[in-house]
């Protein structure tokens, strides 16, 4: 029994640890798909949430009832051997770009907040990456399971100790919030999965996976509006490449630093998820020649090239492209059937 606990709540953590990235611990992501919006805009969040909850939860049990590898089984079991491939290929290409947007945070975190170099914490993502990964999807888990309690806590404290403020419900662009709910969930959901599957497959227990991945996405929900809300109360930060960072300056220089690691934490969460996740899908695809060793290494080379580019440019850019891709194969996962058991 307790067992079972330790593994949903490895679950939960693995599930809030994959989605939260660059973009939504630094407070990017969340600015570009819901503060704009306003009021609107919490509303949005947590219907984004819930969503994400379901249908992940949703994904993870299927993939384990069909005993899925990697996403590419899960893909060709949910569309056919065509269409599959070609999806296949799309969110390969979506996933390979967020983990160079990880890296690119990596380095935007060492310089905005630190002073240093950015090459000196895409390196040090780099190196810890390499190490996680030597442990496999037990890896992936712990490291979920270390980071992650650390940021609810920090978020918790920062929510507590900030000034409330107002907010408004007129926004010109008001319109637009239930697309933006919808396009984050897509987007954040279709390249989270490409991480749970490979975790659902090694995970006995089907209870597991459903109170793991439904907690995980409550979890996530509240985090969403705790941020959301204390970047409404202070729309100065929105300025910045790292507003959540911005909004930690004021408790003191211990804090900012201690939030600043937490941020860099998840990144790597992500970044070690991504990595995971896609080295299983090209071993998958080409089992005779690309290894998962020799995967993993082109694809830390090809995010490294990526990561070259601005981080808040990469986040306005790719970040709502993908979810405007990723909404018709999400609107289909909702209406999917599970397999028997």
């Amino acid at each position: 029994m307790v067992k079972k606990i330790i593994d949903s709540l490895q679950i939960a953590a693995a599930f809030i640890g994959t989605v939260v990235g660059a973009g939504f611990a630094s407070g990017r992501e969340i600015i570009q798909f819901f503060s704009q919006y306003q009021a609107w805009g919490m509303i949005g969040a947590a219907i984004s949430g819930l969503l994400m909850a379901w249908i992940g939860t949703k994904m993870m049990v299927y993939a384990r009832r069909i005993k899925a590898y990697s996403f590419n089984e899960l893909v060709t079991r949910l569309f056919g051997e065509h269409l599959g491939a070609m999806i296949q290929c799309l969110i390969f290409l979506m996933m390979l770009g967020i983990t160079g947007v990880m890296l690119a945070g990596a380095g935007a975190v060492f310089k905005e907040q630190l002073g240093w170099h950015r090459l000196l914490g895409m390196a040090l993502s780099i190196v810890i990456c390499l190490l996680f990964l030597v442990k496999g999807s037990r890896g992936l888990l712990w490291m979920n399971s270390i980071v992650v309690p650390v940021l609810i806590m920090l978020f918790l404290i920062l929510f507590f100790t900030d000034k409330p403020g107002s907010v408004s419900t007129s926004n010109p662009q008001s319109a637009y919030w239930i697309a933006s709910a919808v396009s984050y969930a897509s987007f954040n959901i279709m390249t989270a999965i490409v991480v749970l599957v490979p975790l659902a497959r090694d995970i006995d227990d089907e209870r597991v996976l459903k109170v793991g991945g439904l907690a995980g996405g409550v979890g996530f929900t509240l985090l969403l509006l705790l941020s959301n809300l204390m970047i409404l109360n202070h729309p100065s930060v929105m300025l910045f490449d790292m507003p959540m960072a911005e909004l930690v300056r004021p408790l003191g220089l211990i804090m900012h630093l201690i939030f600043v690691i937490v941020i860099f934490g998840e990144i790597l969460t992500t970044f070690v998820g991504n990595i995971f996740g896609l080295a299983r899908q090209m071993h998958s695809a080409f089992p005779h020649f690309l290894s998962p060793e020799r995967s993993i290494i082109l694809l830390i080379f090809s995010s490294l090239i990526l990561g070259q580019a601005s981080y808040g440019s990469l986040i306005r850019v790719l970040y709502p492209l993908y979810g405007f891709i990723c909404t018709a194969l999400f609107v289909y996962l909702f209406f999917a059937r599970l397999p028997q058991k």
